[in-house]
Formats: C-alpha cells, sequence, structure tokens
C-alpha cells in the first residue's frame, strides 16, 4: 500500500469519538465545516483531503480509482492509530467508504453515505472530455444543488481550473470510468455495520432511487431523505444533515479515539 504522498486532512472538534469524512470528486474538507461545527462537542473529525488536485506535484496521476483512494483511507486509520471509526462519505467519497467498509469491516464501527456513487452516477464528466466553456459547467454544476445559489463563482472558478488542466482531465476520466465499473450491488449485503443514507430528495446526480437501492441491498440500513436538497446534502442542508447524524450516531456508544 502506501500514498504517494503525505496525507493532507482537517481535524476538528472537542469531543473524543473519531469520525473520517470523505469529499467527492470536485469537492474538498471544507465541504464539511458546517456538519463538524454543528457536532464538534461529541465528536473529533478527520476531513480528509483527497490526493486528486495537488497541481504543484503531480500526484494524484497515480490514482486511477476508488481501490488507491481507500488505500488513502486505511493509510489515516493506521497512522492515526485508531482501532474503530465513523466513515461518512459524500458522492465519490460514499463509494470509497463503501468500498472502505468492504475492505476493513472490523475497522468500522457506523456508516453514513449521502449522494454516494458505486450504484449509478451522473457524472459532470460522464467518461468523456467535459466541456470547459465556463457557462456549461456553471449549468453542469448547478444540477448538483437543489437551490442555485449555492453554485458560487468560487465553485464554478474552481471546476474551471481543473477542466483545463489536461493532465487531471485525463485523470477525472479515468477516476469517472472506474467508479462506473466498481458496481457495489452484490456486494452491499456484507455490511454489517449500522449504516445511515442521508440522501436529498431532488438529487439529480445519483437520484432518490439510488438511496433506495442502498437500502435495499444493506441489511441494517437507514434511510432518510432531505426536502429541497440535491446531490451535496452537507453543504446545502447542514444543520438538519447533522441533525440526521446525530440521532443515528447517539442510539449507540461509539468507538472512541486512543488513550
Amino acid at each position: 500500500m502506501g500514498s504517494p504522498m503525505p496525507l493532507r486532512y482537517v481535524e476538528y472538534g472537542r469531543g473524543d469519538a473519531p469520525v473520517i469524512l470523505l469529499h467527492g470528486l470536485f469537492g474538498a474538507p471544507d465541504n464539511w465545516r458546517e456538519i463538524m461545527e454543528e457536532l464538534a462537542d461529541d465528536y473529533y473529525f478527520f476531513a480528509l483531503q483527497f490526493p486528486i488536485d495537488h497541481s504543484e506535484d503531480r500526484s494524484h496521476q497515480k490514482f486511477t480509482g476508488v481501490e488507491q483512494l481507500t488505500d488513502c483511507v486505511e493509510e489515516l486509520v493506521d497512522q492515526l492509530q485508531l482501532d474503530r471509526a465513523i466513515v461518512c462519505g459524500n458522492s465519490l467519497g460514499g463509494q470509497v467508504a463503501v468500498d472502505y467498509s468492504l475492505r476493513y469491516p472490523d475497522k468500522v464501527d457506523r456508516l453514513i453515505i449521502t449522494g454516494s456513487a458505486g450504484l449509478f452516477e451522473r457524472s459532470l464528466s460522464d467518461g468523456k472530455r467535459p466541456q470547459i466553456n465556463r457557462e456549461i459547467i456553471r449549468q453542469r454544476v448547478n444540477e448538483v444543488f437543489y437551490d442555485e445559489r449555492h453554485c458560487t463563482d468560487q465553485i464554478v472558478d474552481d471546476v474551471h481550473r481543473m477542466l483545463t488542466d489536461r493532465r487531471y482531465v485525463r485523470f477525472l476520466i479515468r477516476v469517472a470510468k472506474a467508479t462506473r465499473d466498481r458496481n457495489m450491488k452484490d456486494e452491499l449485503d456484507q455490511l454489517t455495520m449500522p449504516t445511515l443514507i442521508i440522501w436529498g430528495r431532488d438529487d439529480l446526480i445519483t437520484p432518490p432511487f439510488v438511496a433506495e437501492e442502498f437500502q435495499q441491498g444493506i441489511p441494517n440500513a437507514r434511510l432518510v431523505f432531505l426536502d429541497q436538497c440535491g446531490h451535496a446534502p452537507p453543504i446545502e442542508q447542514p444543520r438538519q444533515f447533522a441533525r440526521v447524524m446525530r440521532e443515528f450516531l447517539e442510539a449507540s456508544a461509539p468507538a472512541r479515539l486512543p488513550g
């Protein structure tokens, strides 16, 4: 195993129950900021930065799919000397969270997925070279949210920057293909840990039927839909997301930080 570069992550919280947060393909640890702030008193968060957009050293070019990103999660868990942790992922991060839970079930205390890839996803790239016209990018990013006000100029600029980097675009296409090729439907019944599925009722990227398929496939899963919410519930409905997450986690005693 082994990552080709030092792991990057954000730590936040005052509690002693460890939670690993995994962002989506165009995301970042800051996507979880409001969730971390809402739950900081009782949990300690590690929001991992996937090594897929570090243009200064191009290390992300070595990553071609879900398994390599799962290796990063395991390296983080090992580095932090965690016996068990709550694992939570959005979109691509959700697929990585599921893959990690399948590969290392004894290390996952609870699993939380939201807008997860792994069964069906309308990707921004769709496995082809993405359009880099700024207005087309804005239209596609708008589809991520129920409320288009969340599609800020900064987000459009960030996506535009990524899509004008040819090496990153080639990487993006490989990952989009890898997420589609790795369909997890037949493996979901192996997930025996308590699982929470939080989904935007207005998700256009991974529509609500995808959440229902996850619930049907995972033996011990609870599904909660959030109204007026698209593909990124931690950004669009953070308070509702945090409330549902807290209720789920408080149902039983979580794993604790070592020491």
